[in-house]
């Protein structure tokens, strides 16, 4: 039976996302941003203080404890923090001090080029040198670039030092979403489609859209009250850093967000499976509770690896975070008319967040099963070329044979004759005599059966390397023999102007190469050119 995605698993998914995203929309509270920001500041402090304690710190003053992780785990992007906007900016400008895989990434190509990657103050790409800067080995480039990142992302999620010695919070660092929306935003056909601000800067250059939205929404201005003045009441700016996407996290939880998202999957997962059963049934004309076990309960389970399946999930998380988003954002603006600060509150407290996980979750799952697909057709394509080739060559077959095994043997023998193979075999060595000096009986058991091992495995190898040497010089020796002996009859032949010496030193060559020959002498020759038979070769 072919299982195909038809017009009633789109209507399952797109029912079951319809209905789930109502329930949302009229049974599941809105997030408090201001509350979640609270939140996740208080617990970012704690588990900044716990690991400055681990790390040696004695004291109590979160300020102190930022400074000793600071001091211990330096970063190179902090040495360009003025050409990335400065102390309240360079957090999310520097893509190296963006808490994320791609913030990763760029951390170890600074390592690795010695250049710092980010934006510059309207928001395009730009990269610095870092300066005062040392290649560094392979070793050394990882551990900054990974352990030493990840410590002082640790420090700066909380501020720095210096802004956490008073009473402020400090700076801290984008967080997933934040970091992705900047990086988005730098990207050259996202800012010509968002466009330019119409104010200028002070250096008269207009700033790109989207990366204004950006840094309001990082620095918090975004979602502030603004007074009848049209400035920024004080104290009611709510960073969007990685404290707030930490205390969002626990805000969905508390209004359990999670529930819309796990009903549409279970709905999406179950009429996949009902459907499967049903169409198992026809088709194996099961009358009897005996005939079930016709079925292929393989086609009926939702798993990953299944490809219809995957789409009705991909369909159902897009069709559900299609409608929270725009239910959302209808929901703000009837709430906030003429009030763009409001707006954006709303509609960021309104957005189902697991909803969003789920879509990236099954988008990632989509990407990878494309990605399989095209390596194996890369590989089916590779192995229909080898086939070719092979079928185009004189005894192809046996030469690939031929050659394979000569390559493994080649290769098994140059492994033990090389640095590298010295190398492995030192190591390996290494690590079972480690191993082993826990118990010395145990140490000397292993040691005899490695000794009875390796005299085996190098008993096999000279054996396989005589084998081949033996097959190799008879192959060629015998090839190279008749060559010889053809072309001397040839000479010969030549001198002695005898052409039927010449023609058997001919069909002594054909005889190897193509095994068959026509004539062995002119006369035979003669009688077949003469012949009223066609002539095949």
């Amino acid at each position: 039976m072919e299982n195909k995605l038809d017009k009633w698993d789109t209507a399952i998914s797109v029912s079951s996302a319809i209905v789930t995203a109502a329930c949302d929309f009229f049974f599941v509270e809105d997030i408090d941003l201001k509350k979640a920001h609270e939140w996740g500041v208080e617990k970012a402090d704690e588990f900044v203080m716990n690991v400055s304690k681990k790390c040696g710190y004695k004291g109590d003053d979160i300020s102190g404890a930022i400074k000793h992780l600071e001091d211990r785990y330096h970063m190179a992007g902090d040495e360009l923090t003025n050409e990335f906007g400065g102390g309240t900016a360079h957090h999310l400008r520097d893509f190296s001090h963006h808490s994320s895989p791609i913030g990763l990434a760029f951390s170890i190509l600074t390592q690795i080029t010695g250049k710092c990657y980010g934006t510059d103050t309207r928001g395009a790409f730009v990269c610095f040198d870092v300066p005062n800067w040392q290649e560094k080995d392979f070793v050394s480039g990882i551990y900054m670039g990974v352990i030493s990142w990840g410590m002082h992302l640790i420090s700066d999620m909380v501020g720095s030092s210096g802004t956490r010695k008073g009473s402020g919070e400090g700076t801290g660092l984008p967080g997933i979403i934040m970091s992705l929306l900047k990086e988005v935003s730098s990207i050259p056909g996202i800012r010509s489609i968002a466009g330019v601000t119409d104010k200028n800067t002070p250096n008269k250059e207009s700033n790109y859209n989207f990366s204004v939205v950006c840094s309001k929404m990082f620095n918090g201005t975004l979602f502030a009250e603004s007074g009848s003045d049209g400035k920024i009441v004080k104290g009611t700016q709510i960073p969007f850093d990685l404290r707030t996407e930490i205390g969002i996290v626990n805000e969905s939880i508390n209004n359990k967000q999670y529930l819309p998202v796990m009903f549409n999957n279970i709905i999406v997962a179950a009429g996949y499976s009902i459907r499967r059963f049903v169409k198992q049934i026809e088709f194996n004309n099961c009358k009897t509770f005996e005939d079930l076990e016709k079925i292929d309960i393989k086609i009926c389970l939702p798993y990953r690896k299944n490809d219809v399946f995957r789409h009705m999930k991909m369909i159902g998380a897009v069709t559900f975070s299609g409608i929270d988003i725009t239910s959302s954002g209808i929901k703000a603006a009837m709430k906030n008319k003429n009030n763009r600060q409001g707006f954006a509150l709303d509609f960021v407290q309104g957005i189902n967040y697991w909803g969003l996980g789920d879509l990236a979750f099954s988008t990632n799952l989509e990407v990878l099963s494309a990605v399989e697909k095209m390596k194996e057709g890369f590989d089916a394509l590779i192995e229909k070329q080898k086939r070719e080739l092979i079928d185009r060559l004189p005894n192809g077959e046996e030469y690939y044979r031929m050659g394979k095994y000569v390559v493994e043997q080649a290769m098994a023998i140059a492994e033990i004759g090389t640095p590298i193979g010295y190398a492995s075999a030192a190591i390996g060595v290494y690590d079972a005599i480690k191993e082993a000096s826990k118990d010395l009986k145990e140490a000397t058991e292993r040691r005899i059966r490695i000794e009875k091992e390796c005299e085996e495995r190098i008993a096999i190898i000279k054996e396989n390397r005589a084998i081949m040497e033996e097959t190799i010089s008879d192959y060629f020796y015998s090839r190279i023999t008749i060559f010889v002996n053809a072309f001397d009859a040839m000479d010969r032949a030549i001198t002695n102007n005898d052409i039927d010496e010449f023609i058997m030193g001919n069909n002594m060559i054909q005889n190897n190469l193509v095994g068959e020959t026509k004539f062995n002498n002119i006369k035979e020759f003669d009688d077949m050119m003469l012949s009223e038979d066609s002539i095949k070769f």
